[in-house]
């Protein structure tokens, strides 16, 4: 990323009309402009920039990818894995095995991902929205996101048994649960799904107190986790009283295709809900089912990556009946600039 910072402001569409863009290439002759037009009173012609939408996706995914942490385990013992940010894993002997069934023996590298904070929520588009049996998406405030898998020689393992995660906690929330990442948008590669979390029914957790790897002590929540892939430890956020659906209009330009909108819940560190629903006729993100409480003191985040550098508005806000969030002013700087802010959100 670079490392100037600016600030701009881009026009922003009272009525959300959006800008067509018309690319003329001319044969011989170098690309003149991509544009979108629009008359004022005057007759006067605006002229908008084309903005980007594989930068931003391409980031989230290498923000994925430096994330990942790997650990050479003996397949044919126990051992233990050991996350930078606390996470650990135990894996009971004769754990893996191929495609094929058979047990797996020698060296196995585990891959781990560990995301406590908003800011890594952010950047990997991880955002803490879970599905209830119903089907209503809402919000969960995290005890932690996890990828974890087991691969040899680059082939993909299965799990014998299930294996044991500590997240570290200063306290016990006896609330909190085991979630499971469910993958839209992809191919199978579960590093470029989008996730939406769902409750595991089997899995639960207990409070842990136990020795970390340089011998010091460590508490937190432990449980038994049976299959590889997205794991999260979360609790349902609870809110008496009216709720509401939320909207977002962004800058003129953007849109799904090159801009993300989370809502950071003040008050709690690890609860980040995307505005997943876009409506192209008018221009405006949103939630799904009107399930924002009224009176919430929140932070609107939007968010994207433009010639090679983040464009983002931080705004907070009371969420009102029916909120709409016009977001004017944005500013252009590095991630590192963009993760203080975010990590300075209340």
């Amino acid at each position: 990323m670079k490392t100037n910072s600016t600030t701009i402001t881009l026009p922003n569409d009272s009525k959300n009309v959006k800008q067509k863009m018309i690319n003329f290439l001319l044969l011989g002759v170098s690309i003149l402009l991509l544009t979108s037009c629009s008359s004022n009173d005057d007759n006067d012609i605006i002229v908008e920039q084309f903005l980007d939408g594989l930068e931003l996706e391409t980031e989230i995914i290498e923000n994925r990818e430096e994330a990942l942490q790997t650990t050479i385990l003996n397949a044919g013992g126990s051992g233990e894995v050991y996350g930078a940010e606390g996470t650990i894993l135990y894996f009971p002997v004769n754990s893996f095995e191929d495609q094929n069934g058979n047990p797996v023996t020698g060296a196995v590298t585990i891959e781990l991902i560990e995301i406590y904070d908003k800011a890594k929520m952010l950047l990997t588009r991880m955002p803490t929205n879970g599905k209830r049996p119903n089907g209503d998406v809402e919000t969960l405030v995290s005890g932690g996101e996890f990828y974890i898998n087991a691969k040899q020689n680059g082939e993909q393992l299965q799990l014998v048994n299930d294996f044991m995660l500590f997240a570290p906690a200063d306290e016990f929330d006896e609330d909190m649960r085991i979630f499971n990442g469910q993958n839209n948008n992809c191919d199978g590669d579960e590093m470029q799904c989008d996730i939406v979390w769902e409750e595991d029914e089997q899995g639960g957790l207990e409070p842990i107190q136990r020795e970390g790897p340089n011998g010091q002590g460590v508490s937190g929540y432990g449980g038994f986790i049976s299959n590889f892939g997205w794991t999260n430890l979360d609790r349902w956020y609870n809110f008496e009283g009216p709720k509401t659906i939320a909207y977002a209009d962004v800058p003129q330009g953007f849109d799904n295709t090159n801009s993300n909108v989370y809502i950071s819940y003040d008050g709690e560190p690890t609860a980040l809900a995307l505005l997943d629903i876009y409506n192209p006729e008018t221009g405006l993100f949103s939630e799904h089912y009107g399930l924002l409480p009224i009176g919430l003191e929140v932070h609107f985040i939007f968010v994207s990556v433009q010639d090679d550098q983040y464009v983002y508005a931080i705004q907070g806000a009371t969420i009102g009946e029916n909120h709409t969030e016009v977001i004017g002013t944005t500013t252009t700087g590095t991630e590192a600039e963009l993760v203080a802010l975010i990590n300075d959100l209340p």
